[in-house]
């Protein structure tokens, strides 16, 4: 009967052990959380080891590190940017001038200090003009601002509307140049095509030149089809006739300007008499239209 007793004595020894080992390891494990909390305070306490980041000289930011907050615009210069396709640095010399209180003319650089005064002291404003400062030409949009001064830029071309007068002197620049600089209009899009099927616009300034239309200028290897628009019954009567005038374009004796009508000595000399020619106003008393050659009576 005493091995029983002392098994249950032991039993009652262990649960004691166990409940007092309960109470004394939280409060071990509190103490050394607290150790450690004190520890990471203390720690926190004290800078990130930075290596030499603090002793090396600040770079100028690339541009592609610009580009890693200003994507729109980098792709702006990349895309259409002509020759403001520099370096961002090259107009932005000071990194992020624009501060609170300042104005923006004097965060941004200024056009004249690369540019000058390019079209006079009386266009200063370039961004009226040139609406994007990142693509100078491909922003040349505002028609409104542009029309009214485009005789300053182009000035041959006013000239010529002014000297040579046409329908195209009667139109304002943006009827032809309309929704942005630089656009070229095809010429079908006010004319209908009166001489030959249309290609492309140099066949049509390949004879008028734009702003001058009506000083047609040509040279001798012109087809006569170029004419036919015009001219068709000439042209038709030039082919039917068996004379050697058949042979020839139109512009190997209309030669040059549109209009020009040669003297027939200028390529056959006097073939007969002074005492004949004086009997006769001129060549055509006897041999007719020049383009048919038709003597009287055949």
């Amino acid at each position: 009967m005493r091995r029983p007793q002392r098994s249950l004595i032991g039993l009652v020894i262990i649960g004691l052990l166990t409940i007092i080992w309960g109470c004394v390891e939280p409060a071990a494990t509190a103490m050394g959380t607290t150790e450690n909390n004190a520890k990471s305070a203390e720690n926190s306490s004290q800078p990130p080891d930075l290596g030499d980041s603090y002793s090396q000289a600040i770079v100028p930011l690339t541009t592609i590190e610009c580009a890693r907050c200003h994507e729109s615009v980098f792709n702006t210069i990349r895309d259409r940017g002509g020759l403001h396709r520099q370096e961002c640095r090259t107009c932005h010399e000071t990194f992020h001038t624009y501060r609170p209180g300042n104005r923006w003319q004097q965060a941004v650089p200024q056009c004249e200090s690369c540019h000058g005064e390019t079209h006079g002291a009386n266009f200063k404003d370039c961004l009226s003009c040139h609406g994007n400062p990142h693509a100078p030409i491909a922003g040349l949009v505002n028609m409104t601002v542009l029309a009214k001064n485009c005789a300053n830029c182009h000035t041959d071309q006013a000239a010529e509307l002014q000297q040579y007068p046409s329908a195209h002197s009667e139109e304002q620049c943006d009827s032809c140049h309309h929704s942005r600089h630089g656009y070229v209009p095809k010429c079908t899009e006010c004319h209908d095509e009166p001489h030959t099927v249309f290609v492309d616009n140099s066949g049509c300034t390949g004879c008028h030149p734009v702003h001058q239309p009506n000083e047609i200028h040509y040279g001798r290897e012109t087809p006569s089809a170029a004419c036919t628009g015009c001219h068709r019954e000439t042209v038709t009567r030039l082919a039917s006739t068996t004379k050697k005038h058949a042979n020839l374009q139109c512009a190997y004796c209309h030669s040059d300007n549109h209009g020009y009508i040669p003297d027939c000595q200028n390529c056959h000399g006097l073939p007969h008499s002074k005492a004949m020619l004086d009997r006769f106003d001129g060549c055509l008393d006897c041999h007719g239209d020049p383009h048919a050659l038709v003597f009287p009576g055949e």
